[in-house]
């Protein structure tokens, strides 16, 4: 019994800089899940009404696009690619894999976990909404919610979660918030886009962070209970 509860703490351990199993307070899952079933109402409310941009998006998307030979429009081409296909699965495995080291395998498998829920959460919210992008070289009626920015939304908001240091969560946070610019600096997506993978991913992350940490107590709490059922046998034997 002893060797499964040892097995069991190496599925969870504190690690370096990390906390223990992130505490989600009851408030903030109500608030995620409510942010992801409005997410969803707006996506349907879309896909019914088709409406058009409104003057924030349209306004922004002529502000903010980078010149297509500056650096900016270098920058924002480069997280383009960081965020799409096979790069982007190589990022959630080395995220994983540094989760795992710090933090046990359990939650370096909930990284991928995490984000193949996020892929499909966003791939059902841009069939619903079926929005037509600024620039139609970037698809035709999948702009809403941007992937590029729900996933790293997702990524960074349980890298928070699960670990404390400042030089971390802020280099995160700063990653985050340049993959939700690039996506408008190319014109692949409007401002209410990003804001919106924004929204899904950080509320995916702290929805499916609170499940997977409930998961692991209880698991923990099973063996507790049954390894002190077997000591109060063995010495009653």
């Amino acid at each position: 019994m002893a060797d499964r509860l040892d097995r069991t703490a190496a599925l969870d351990r504190p690690g370096i800089g990390s906390i223990g199993a992130p505490a989600v307070p009851g408030v903030a899952l109500a608030a995620a899940g409510a942010v992801v079933a409005v997410i969803w109402v707006i996506a349907g409310g879309m896909r019914v009404a088709a409406p058009h941009p409104g003057l924030i998006d349209r306004g922004w998307d002529a502000l903010i696009g980078a010149d297509g030979h500056s650096i900016a429009h270098g920058i924002a081409e480069g997280f383009a690619v960081v965020g799409a296909g096979l790069p982007a699965v190589l990022v959630a495995v080395v995220v994983a894999a540094i989760v795992g080291a710090l933090r046990g395998w359990a939650w370096g498998a909930f990284v991928v976990v995490a984000s193949l829920a996020s892929e499909l959460d966003v791939l059902g919210l841009k069939t619903l909404a079926a929005r037509a992008r600024p620039e139609i070289a970037f698809g035709i009626g999948t702009s809403f919610p941007s992937g590029h920015t729900a996933n790293a939304a997702l990524l960074g908001t349980v890298v928070v979660l699960l670990f404390r240091q400042l030089a971390v969560r802020i280099p995160v946070v700063l990653v985050v918030v340049a993959m939700a610019w690039s996506r408008t600096a190319i014109h692949a997506h409007w401002l209410t886009d990003v804001l919106g993978g924004l929204a899904i991913g950080s509320a995916t992350g702290v929805l499916l962070c609170g499940a997977w940490a409930a998961m692991l107590a209880r698991r923990r709490l099973r063996l507790e209970r049954a390894e002190r059922a077997a000591r109060r046998r063995a010495l009653a034997a």
